[in-house]
């Protein structure tokens, strides 16, 4: 279908909803965190900060699922992609990658709980599914060469920094919320993505349409990259700022994915302002709204439920194995 649009030239339909984005950052953020946590687990370093960061990932995973099942308008069709797994195309590849990628970094979590030695074989597949993720969810898009942003050599490398932004935004802010210590290096590396986020804003022209229709929503999502870049940086010294850094590169990272899907979505089309502006009002509609809240709420309460779960789990199986 796309193909046919870009043949005819026919501007598409109003087809950008914030779930699409959504489900993008989330299981980019996913991937990244679970790759950070499983360098740490192969190392054998940062105890508390891996498995916060595999707590983030797993959180991460289980609402952009959830994302993912909503997009596709009856969830009942993503269980279809998973009973009847097949390589015929990368949405099918993913509906099978994403569980089992949850699952090797469920089972990674529980191993590294209470330092147990089966971890880093685990840490390892799953830090080589997590590759996987990113693989798929950036030629999930990427093979529509006529259409802007979608087709560029750089793309790949757009959704680990992009992932990465959203990825250790969250750890921050879970991390702050549980009153946990983050790692030094975490806010820097938050920093650097977000800023990347900010930087492709400003660089990337949007849709001819779209900047005739709401300029501002276009800047105002590159701002948002640059409070986090700033955030993270000050956060540095003053951790008190920590979480609000952590939620501005969440926002960051979900701007790019934001701004991707419009470049994506749209063809040259300078008279169809009305369809970006219809777009836009859709994104910052309440219904949109209450959608992000409502996930950012959920993944923080599963979080937290996972954090206390397996700190529970490590103290359980120490107990055993002393008796």
């Amino acid at each position: 279908m796309p193909k046919v649009i870009e043949l005819v030239n026919v501007p598409p339909a109003i087809t950008w909803e914030i779930l699409e984005p959504l489900a993008l950052a989330l299981i980019t953020a996913a991937a990244c965190v679970v790759l950070l946590g499983g360098v740490l687990v192969l190392a054998g370093r940062g105890a508390q900060a891996r498995r916060g960061l595999f707590t983030a990932g797993i959180a991460s995973v289980i609402t952009g699922l959830g994302a993912l099942a909503l997009s596709l308008g009856n969830p009942f069709h993503l269980y279809l992609f998973m009973v009847s797994p097949s390589f015929s195309s990368w949405t099918t590849i993913g509906t099978f990658l994403l569980p089992i990628f949850l699952g090797v970094a469920l089972l990674t979590l529980y191993l590294d709980s209470d330092g147990d030695g089966r971890a880093r074989p685990v840490a390892g597949l799953a830090f080589l599914l997590a590759l996987g993720v990113l693989t798929y969810a950036s030629r999930e898009i990427g093979y529509l060469p006529g259409r802007a942003m979608w087709h560029a050599k750089a793309l790949p490398l757009g959704f680990v920094l992009a992932g990465l932004a959203g990825g250790t935004g969250l750890a921050a802010l879970l991390g702050a919320i549980r009153r946990q210590a983050v790692p030094a290096w975490l806010l820097p590396v938050m920093s650097g993505a977000s800023f990347f986020c900010a930087g492709a804003g400003f660089l990337l022209a949007p849709p001819e349409g779209f900047i005739l229709a709401e300029p501002r929503a276009w800047t105002a999502l590159s701002l948002i990259g640059v409070a986090g870049a700033v955030l993270g940086l000050t956060a540095v010294k003053v951790r008190g700022l920590t979480a609000l850094a952590g939620l501005a590169a969440y926002g960051a990272g979900l701007g790019f994915y934001i701004r991707l899907i419009f470049l994506g979505q749209s063809i040259p089309r300078n008279s169809f302002t009305a369809v970006d502006a219809g777009a836009v009002a859709h994104l910052v509609s309440a219904q949109s709204l209450l959608i992000l809240a409502g996930s950012l709420i959920f993944l923080l309460g599963l979080g937290m439920v996972l954090g206390g779960l397996f700190s529970n789990v490590a103290l359980v199986r120490r107990e055993h194995s002393h008796g």
